[in-house]
């Protein structure tokens, strides 16, 4: 459904963390976050659906 949409499948994770794994949590953030980063920008960024509508 999330290609579906246009979306890549990466850009979306479901990761079990209890409050006593902070140490996953942080993992699991800094490695999405470097994950879309990327990426690059959303499709749904109104500015990159503004660049792209430009062209």
């Amino acid at each position: 459904m999330i290609e579906a949409l246009g979306l890549e499948k990466e850009r979306f994770a479901l990761i079990w963390c209890s409050s006593a794994e902070a140490d996953k949590f942080v993992s699991a953030v800094t490695e999405m976050t470097e994950k879309v980063r990327a990426l690059g920008p959303s499709p749904f960024n109104p500015a990159v659906c503004e660049s792209a509508a430009a062209s």
